[in-house]
């Protein structure tokens, strides 16, 4: 699984280093810096008690000042079945040491079949996963019968743990594409002067430059776009 994996980062610009505890993936420019660790396990108690090892490990390879705020582990786990663990996972991903955390579960048969079926369609894993997921078919066999079919649940799981998967929504039918039709009603409704006030203020701005910001120099600035019956 941790192969199928790195492709994926591969694929979505990220460049890998091997480390004796997993695949260090690592995306840089002038405006973005992120850091995912990722290793296979196949005993999560350990993964808490063995994070600083993990953290210390990488911050080795990588060094430098933006690493701590911005590095991510990726846990994968194997399992039969998908009953209690949960709460297991929960514990880890909430866990608000050294890294952020997310677990992605799987059954090697979901994964042998994900496997099969990109290889039927001579495809990669980003391409399958960016094209699949948005198919009507392929959603109702998910929540027809979560985490017990071939490999679609699976998918489900990737695209919610891994951010960078992009969701390619098209316009179909002569309905309009969706994050448009969302923007309209955003513009068109009482909260049009906070978007683009957020927009102007906060999207045009790097992860560090936001960490920097007092809270109280947040609060202010959006107070100035409410009106006064808001405030």
């Amino acid at each position: 699984m941790i192969t199928t994996i790195n492709n994926l980062f591969s694929q979505l610009g990220f460049i890998n280093s091997e480390l004796e505890i997993g695949s260090l993936h690592v995306f840089e420019d002038i405006n973005k810096r992120t850091y995912w660790l990722i290793i296979e396990t196949d005993n999560l108690n350990h993964v808490i008690e063995n994070q600083s090892n993990y953290f210390e490990q990488a911050r080795n390879r990588i060094n430098n000042e933006w690493f701590d705020k911005n590095v991510s582990l990726l846990i994968l786990h194997k399992v039969e079945d998908f009953d209690n663990i949960q709460s297991l996972v929960l514990e880890i991903e909430e866990n608000p040491y050294l890294f952020k955390k997310q677990v992605i579960l799987y059954r090697e048969i979901e994964h042998e079949n994900l496997t099969r079926a990109i290889e039927a369609e001579e495809n990669t894993i980003k391409d399958f996963i960016e094209d699949k997921i948005l198919d009507e078919a392929i959603f109702k066999i998910h929540k027809e019968s979560i985490n017990n079919n071939d490999y679609e649940s699976l998918l489900y799981r990737l695209a919610h743990k891994i951010p960078f998967i992009k969701l390619n929504i098209i316009q179909k039918n002569g309905l309009e594409a969706l994050t448009d039709n969302n923007t309209q009603k955003i513009e068109s409704g009482s909260y049009g002067q906070l978007n683009r006030f957020i927009e102007q203020n906060f999207f045009h701005r790097n992860m560090e430059s936001v960490d920097e910001m007092e809270s109280n120099t947040i609060y202010d600035l959006l107070l100035n776009t409410l009106s006064p019956d808001e405030n």
